[in-house]
């Protein structure tokens, strides 16, 4: 071996070793090997030069808490680099200072060698020096030298020393810097010149990183450049002369098209830098730089040309600016440019270009959207009906014909008009002539056409098949050979850009094996059986795209012929793939090709021609055809059947009941399956042919053809849910009662549960088998059925169903719920962990049937084998964790009705009165605290002894005097009760207003210690059991982080960690919320993922929303998995305006809105009464302070649409409503990160509950459910991928749209803001900016993939519906007394927050201590102080709230309102109930239709309510209806696209966005447009 050759496979086994080490970061042996490798003397020389490299991997094996054996392999290398790292030894005081307290490393060989030969101070636990000896004065002043400050980066000793070494001792400035570079010519050496300019530009800049960085690769240089040159840019600032012969520079550079275009690419970047960070330059360079990109970049016709990301931003800008034909033009060329990512903008600016600028698109854009047929009509249109005369005719119309599989049309075409082009056009076509001609048999067509194709994968292949072909097989090597190795390059450049095209690529690599296969099948005969099954096999792995498949079946055609038994099914598989592809040529020349020249009976060829026929039939809604495709399946089914010795009569007589067929008990599995899926379709076919009355049919025909498909083959899913569901059907339809005795057939349900099927199937049947057997399960016959099926299924099936099943305990029927019982404790005897959790919190509901079955379940749990241990770790955790949630001290808002979980903040709250000092049965208060009270006698935590001692006494000298008012009803009791109780009520507000600030935590040492004393836990983390995982690599509880977070929101969530040995898991822990129902919307959201992943379209956008785990602890508390990396969208916008100075922009917003006749109550301190005052609006000058909120709320409620439309415009005037569009370009790095977020915000928007992703995903999601309160706290963006993630999921099912009070008028959030971020594509001309382009394209995909899986979605929203957690009525108990507790709304979550002047606070507390028959008091004043009461006083929030990792949409230091007081006295005979009734306010606010409560309505049709049942049937019918396609107004069903643009249009609406309060944490009005 060379020198040469030995020096660089030693300077190259560094960064290896290190590669490896960094890969496997805990693997001990690999640490091991690669530090001793690192230590051998061969390789001191190359460690020198690449200390950078293994560093920090040394400091790494120097950490203290890795293992032994590691620690000392890193001091042996060590030893051998001292010398080395010398100069930066500092960096290693830490480290060798830890081992130091390590009794065993301290005293090991290597550990006193190394620190004597780095010479650095370390002392062991017994504060002896280790190494050099030191003098005892050193090491007295060591120890007693206090720890020093963390010094600042720039202080680092290591960073210090590293620019003392290596800063220049003068550096040049920026006048210097460019003076040689930016001024001089870069047409010599474009490269040079332009990284001189990199190099000059950081030394210029003056930050001492940045000039030490010069120094470095071009890489970096390129990456800090922009950075650098704003740091220039800015100092020459007060240098006018130079600053303008920079400027002229850079406009030259960007208007001389001889530049080379990386130099011109590089200014593009950088002024769109200069941009993001608003930096100023001048109009002149601006504008150079958006002429430099349309003109160089732009325009030249290569639609497959790649294009800069900068540039589309120059388009939109010119876009925006002069919105003619010709930017949207530009706009539709760039976007097709950008690839996959802009194809969907492309698309709709295009519609935009033709519909709104009456210009014809360029077919050559349709084509390469993959819209072929369209693109054919518009070439076809722009030919005038004539013959192809242009190479743009004829090369758009080969693409398509290719794309569409008119091999034939194609071929024809090429054949007549190859000849007459040039070379340049023949090779841009060669390869779609050639594919033609191999696909119409024409070898030495394709031979021809191959002369010209360009050099590549595809000609190597053409060339291999021609030379199978021919029997040329050694030639045919060599160029698999060849193609083979050119395969790998493209798949490697395709990668990264285009995954489609590497899709293809890849196909081409398969192509190439199996050709090398059919040389050996021809050849070796023995081989044919396997090569045969290994095609088959490679073929149903294979991506499923038509194109592909074509030419695999090609291939396979050099072999052996298409009717070749063992890939028949392979063809009509294909065909079937061209049908759905709008392929119907291709479908049929595949049929053609394997019809074999004698039918038999049964044949599978004429089947799927059928299938086909039948399609056609139903797209033409042709109802003769349809009758006549029946009677000929009956005829082919007849004829199979005969000639397997059966008869169809006999047959068919047999299909009812529950007997099985007599006579094909013996028929092989092989000849059943195709006869079930032959009468399937029979039923299928007759049931589209009689409509909805198939259900009346005496003859049952229907069914009867389900029920033979079934017994059939009992292990098919559809067979079997289509029977079960073809029972139901009958079974309703026909007014049976759940008392009858008729066994519904939903044993058919359990079987296709039991099916080998995909998860959204499974889950679709046992959601539908659960609502029929709590449904029906009273019959004795379908409980029998039910029993006798459960032992036959596995349990895991069961496993996704359990929040159902336990919702379910508090059947009424004995019967039932025994059996429900039985299987909730076979589930606990096989996934103990997987039902736990959910056991917990059923076992602490208020409902006694469903408290006590799950305390026998878990009772059950405990007479396993370390059940008792389990159960005992749950519940400590659960309580413990409940009690972390919900302090003694806290206010529990969410429900105003029966306390489930109070404490004393909401207590005392609920205790005193608002208007009336009687208005308080006073009289009951003791029994409402009575529970509470006693638990003050035995407090179990530190935080419970410091509240008894801090609050204890005073709050049972209360109750003894509210006691005392019970028997003497003495008032002036009352008054002292109220004023203690007031003055208490403040000191616990103030207490917990100190946890709302920033860094407040919770200690578990004193809010919950027996959490900290867990110790061998072997119960899992919450939501991380899994059961396709052994037991023993599940992540199971190993401690709890000591401190926890308080999040200064409304309701004060913690921010818990949970350490495992795997992994640390973060949550929030919520009180005061019942998570049950937002477990729910989870499943909902996991089977939606699912089925848009089985979507390509869908599939291929990314298109899913972002479910999180979803623990619930008890009805009252539950654990959120913390979704990292996100923030509130209002947060970010606020936070955006606030850095731009624009804090005043809501307030003008909020005043245009409002408008005049501001009425608010102002106290008169001179003469101590209280006034009303009118006042007119200054948008200049309004602040929100002091508003009358509820009242300004009702006056606007009440204006005209037309003065509310016109409000709105005046807002939205004040800003060009650019916030969130200027926040998305400012926080992305680069203009390829920007594009991808903006991309995959628009498309989460649409998809769902609104947005996290997505706009899109949200949008359309979030309307089928009836989602609503959509402001902008409740959502979050994640700040990586610009995802939109919705949270809060309390008002669904359109309870926001019902509310007569402001209802939501909007289907789902789309306002301008957002729109605004996105493209710039338009739905009505430029008046809505952005409701187009990926946001629409994805709402359509995600619209289609609802509409496809109608009925898996409406099993699982029937199964939710008739969930017993939902209640249908406002119940009685939710309905308080007092007014702040019927108001739909919270100060906290608003900017109209009331504060009370100090001196009306002062008068109004002053009354209490007035005496009890002194009513002096003006009436007038009670009356007006009630106006500002009726909205502000503390309004709880609605029902239930969910969040991931952000707070409740929530500002959280607005001080409470002070209450009113008077002595007016309401006799006790009149004094409303503390129960209450129904009030106005509430009809009108708080009437939302949906609760989680853990109360005992029970929504299935088991319930005895009408109202309930009624009312969710109604909900599921809208709910269905939506997904048929109709709209509000629509009485037709709408194709999906339309559908889609409707929804779209009223989302939109000034009409509606004008509409509708939002409750949110800026103005609830302004929340519809921010």
């Amino acid at each position: 071996m060379s020198a040469n050759t030995s020096h660089h496979i030693l300077h190259r086994m560094v960064p290896l070793i290190c590669q490896a080490l960094t890969t496997s970061p805990s693997d001990e042996a690999v640490w091991l090997e690669g530090l001793r490798l690192l230590a051998d003397p061969k390789l001191r020389t190359a460690m020198s030069i690449t200390s950078s490299i293994w560093l920090s991997l040394l400091l790494k094996g120097l950490d203290a808490s890795g293992p032994d054996v590691v620690i000392l392999a890193a001091l042996r290398l060590l030893l051998q680099v001292a010398d080395t790292i010398e100069p930066i030894k500092s960096c290693l005081n830490k480290p060798l200072r830890a081992l130091g307290m390590h009794p065993e490393l301290s005293s090991a060989e290597e550990f006193d060698m190394a620190v004597s030969k780095l010479g650095i101070t370390v002392l062991d636990q017994q504060k002896h020096p280790i190494g050099r000896p030191m003098t005892s004065t050193t090491v007295t002043s060591q120890a007693n030298t206090p720890m020093p400050v963390v010094p600042t980066p720039r202080e680092q000793p290591l960073l210090a020393e590293i620019l003392a070494r290596n800063l220049p001792s003068k550096t040049r400035s920026a006048q210097h810097a460019w003076t040689d570079t930016l001024l001089s010519s870069p047409h010599d050496n474009s490269s040079v010149w332009l990284h001189n300019l990199f190099q000059a530009t950081l030394e210029g800049s003056c930050v001492p990183e940045m000039v030490i960085t010069s120094r470095l690769g071009t890489t970096i240089h390129e990456d800090m450049f922009p950075t650098a040159f704003l740091m220039c840019y800015k100092q020459i600032q007060d240098d006018t002369r130079f600053k303008n012969r920079v400027d002229e520079a850079i406009i030259s550079l960007l208007s001389d098209g001889s530049v080379n275009r990386d130099i011109s690419l590089c200014f593009l970047e950088l002024i769109a830098f200069l941009h993001k960070e608003k930096q100023e330059v001048s109009p002149e360079m601006y504008e150079a730089a958006k002429r430099c990109a349309m003109v160089q970049y732009v325009g030249n016709g290569d639609l497959e040309a790649p294009i800069p990301a900068v540039i589309p931003w120059y388009a939109e800008q010119e876009s925006e600016r002069n919105m003619t034909a010709q930017s949207i033009a530009d706009l539709v060329e760039v976007n097709i440019r950008l690839g996959p990512s802009g194809y969907d903008s492309a698309w709709s600016s295009l519609l935009w270009l033709r519909d709104d600028f009456k210009v014809q698109p360029d077919p050559m854009w349709i084509t390469q959207l993959s819209h072929w047929t369209t693109a054919l009509d518009a070439q076809d249109k722009a030919d005038k009906g004539g013959s192809v005369s242009t190479f743009a005719s004829f090369n758009t119309r080969m693409i398509c014909h290719h794309a569409l599989g008119e091999f034939e049309r194609g071929y024809v075409l090429a054949q007549s008009f190859f000849e007459g082009l040039n070379d340049w056009e023949r090779r841009k076509t060669a390869h779609w002539a050639a594919a033609s001609a191999w696909q119409m048999d024409d070898y030495d067509a394709m031979s021809d056409f191959l002369a010209f194709h360009p050099k590549g994968t595809s000609k190597s292949l053409y060339k291999a098949i021609i030379d199978v072909y021919q029997g040329q097989y050694a030639s045919a090597f060599h160029h698999i050979s060849k193609a083979q190795s050119l395969s790998y390059d493209e798949l490697q450049a395709q990668l990264g850009v285009r995954h489609k095209v590497a899709l293809k690529t890849l196909a081409k690599t398969e192509f190439l094996v199996e050709l090398q296969e059919v040389i050996q099948y021809k050849s070796q005969p023995d081989l044919r059986t396997h090569i045969l099954s290994a095609w088959k096999t490679r073929f149903e792995r294979s991506h499923p795209d038509p194109n592909s498949w074509l030419k695999r079946l090609k291939v396979w055609t050099l072999a052996c012929p298409p009717t070749t038994p063992e890939l028949q099914q392979c063809y009509l598989e294909c065909a079937k793939l061209c049908e759905g592809s709008n392929m119907r040529e291709a479908a049929n020349r595949l049929i053609a090709m394997v019809t074999p020249d004698v039918l038999q009976p049964g044949c599978k060829v004429d089947y799927t021609k059928l299938r086909l026929m039948w399609k056609d039939a139903v797209k033409g809604n042709d109802r003769d055809g349809m009758l006549v495709l029946v009677d000929k399946l009956k005829a082919h089914t007849s004829e199979y059947l005969v000639s397997l010795g059966l008869d169809m009569a006999q047959l068919e007589s047999e299909g009812l009941g529950l007997r099985p067929l007599t006579g094909v008990a013996d028929l092989a599995y092989d000849d059943r399956t195709p006869l079930g899926r032959r009468f399937c379709r029979l039923a299928e076919w007759t049931e589209a042919i009689h409509g909805p009355n198939w259900v009346m049919d005496p003859a049952s025909e229907v069914y009867r053809y389900y029920s033979i498909c079934y017994k059939l083959d009992e292990s098919w899913f559809v067979g079997s849910y289509a029977l079960a569901t073809a029972a139901i059907n009958i079974f309703e339809a026909n007014g049976h009662r759940r008392s009858d005795s008729i066994a519904v057939n939903s044993y058919t349900l359990f079987q296709a549960i039991r099916s080998p099927e995909t998860p959204e199937r499974l889950i679709k049947a046992i959601l539908r088998l659960v609502t029929v057997w709590f449904r029906y399960g009273e019959a004795e016959s379908v409980l029998v059925e039910v029993e006798h099926q459960l032992v036959v299924t596995p349990i895991n099936s069961w496993l996704m169903a359990i929040p159902q099943l336990i919702a379910r305990l508090g059947t009424q029927h004995k019967e039932l719920r025994g059996v429900l019982i039985d299987l909730l404790k076979n589930i606990a005897s096989h996934f103990p962990h997987a039902i736990i959790w959910p056991l917990l919190t059923a076992s602490q509901t208020k409902k006694e049937e469903n408290e006590a079955a799950a305390r026998v379940v878990m009772n059950y749990i405990c007479s396993m084998p370390d059940g008792t241990r389990l159960v005992s770790q749950a519940e400590l955790v659960g309580r413990e964790l409940i009690r972390t949630s919900i302090s003694w001290l806290e206010n529990i808002i969410a429900q105003p009705g029966p306390l489930i979980s109070c404490r004393w903040r909401n207590i005392i709250d609920k205790c005193l009165p608002r208007t009336d000092l009687m208005e308080v049965a006073w009289h009951e208060v003791p029994n409402v605290w009575k529970e509470e009270l006693a638990k003050l006698s035995a407090p179990e935590t530190p935080d419970e002894e410091y509240f008894v001692v801090q609050f204890g006494a005073q709050l049972q000298q209360i109750n003894k005097a509210l006691v005392r008012y019970r028997n003497t009803r003495q008032v002036g009791l009352v008054n002292a009760a109220y004023s203690d109780l007031y003055r208490l009520y403040g000191e616990i507000d103030a207490q917990l207003n100190q946890w709302r600030l920033p860094g407040s935590r919770l200690q578990l040492s004193t809010a919950a210690p027996r959490l900290l004393s867990i110790r061998d836990c072997i119960l899992t983390v919450p939501g991380q059991y899994d059961p396709n995982i052994d037991l023993d690599d599940q992540a199971f509880i190993d401690s709890f982080h000591p401190s926890v977070d308080i999040l200064s929101s409304k309701q004060l969530p913690r921010k818990l960690v949970i350490r495992s040995y795997t992994s640390d898991y973060t949550f929030l822990l919520k009180g005061n919320e019942d998570l049950r129902g937002d477990e729910r919307i989870m499943q909902l959201f996991t089977l939606i993922n699912t089925l848009l992943n089985h979507e390509a379209e869908a599939f291929g956008r990314n298109l899913h929303l972002l479910p999180y785990e979803v623990i619930p602890l008890s009805p009252s508390a539950g654990l959120v998995s913390w979704v990292p990396n996100t923030q509130q969208l209002q947060a970010m916008i606020s936070n955006h305006r606030e850095k731009e100075n624009k804090k005043s922009l809501t307030n003008k917003e909020l005043a245009s809105l409002l408008g005049a006749g501001y009425r608010h109550v102002v106290l008169d301190e001179a003469e101590s009464v209280l006034t009303e005052t009118n006042t007119k609006y200054d948008p200049e000058t309004f602040t929100p302070h002091g508003l009358d909120a509820p009242g300004e709320m009702d006056r606007y409620d009440k204006l005209p649409l037309e003065t509310k439309v016109e409000r709105l415009k005046a807002a939205m005037s004040h800003c060009d409503q650019t916030d969130l569009k200027d926040l998305l370009w400012q926080r992305s790095p680069s203009a390829e990160i920007w594009i991808r977020r903006r991309t995959n915000f628009a498309r989460t928007i649409g998809v769902g509950i609104q947005e996290y992703p997505s706009l899109m995903f949200t949008g359309f999601v979030g309307h089928i459910i009836g989602l609503g309160d959509r402001h902008l706290s409740n959502i979050l963006v994640d700040q990586l991928s610009w995802g939109a993630l919705h949270i809060d999921f309390g008002d669904l099912f359109g309870v926001a749209q019902e509310r007569t009070f402001l209802p939501e008028k909007v289907p789902f959030r789309l306002t301008r803001m957002m729109t605004n971020a996105l493209e710039v594509a338009s739905c009505k001309g430029d008046q809505v900016p952005g409701s187009r382009g990926s946001f629409k394209q994805a709402s359509i995909v995600t619209m289609e993939v609802l509409r496809d899986n109608r009925s898996s979605l409406l099993a699982m929203l029937e199964a939710f519906l008739y969930d017993p957690l939902l209640s249908w009525t406002v119940s009685a108990a939710r309905t308080p007394t007092r007014i702040h507790h019927v108001c739909g709304y919270s100060t906290e979550h608003s900017l109209l927050t009331t504060r009370r002047p100090t001196a009306l606070r002062q008068k109004l507390r002053s009354q209490v201590v007035c005496s009890s028959t002194s009513r002096t008091n003006s009436p007038n004043l009670h009356q007006s102080y009630a106006v500002c009461l009726t909205f502000a006083a503390t309004a709880p929030k609605p029902a239930n709230s969910t969040n991931a990792n952000v707070t409740d949409a929530a500002d959280t230091d607005a001080p409470r309102p002070t209450r009113p007081t008077t002595t007016h006295v309401v006799p006790q005979s009149i004094a409303p109930p503390l129960g209450g009734s129904n009030s106005d306010v509430l009809n009108r606010i708080d009437n939302s239709l949906v609760h989680f409560i853990a109360g005992d309505s029970y929504m299935a049709k088991v319930s005895g309510s009408g109202m309930t049942n009624s009312k969710a049937l109604a909900v599921l019918a809208g709910i269905e209806r939506k997904l048929a396609g109709y709209n509000k107004s629509s009485e037709t069903p709408l194709s999906v696209k339309k559908q889609v643009h409707e929804l779209v249009v009223e989302a939109t609406s000034l009409e509606n966005l004008a509409q509708g309060a939002r409750r949110s944490s800026a103005s609830p009005t302004i929340q519809r447009e921010l």
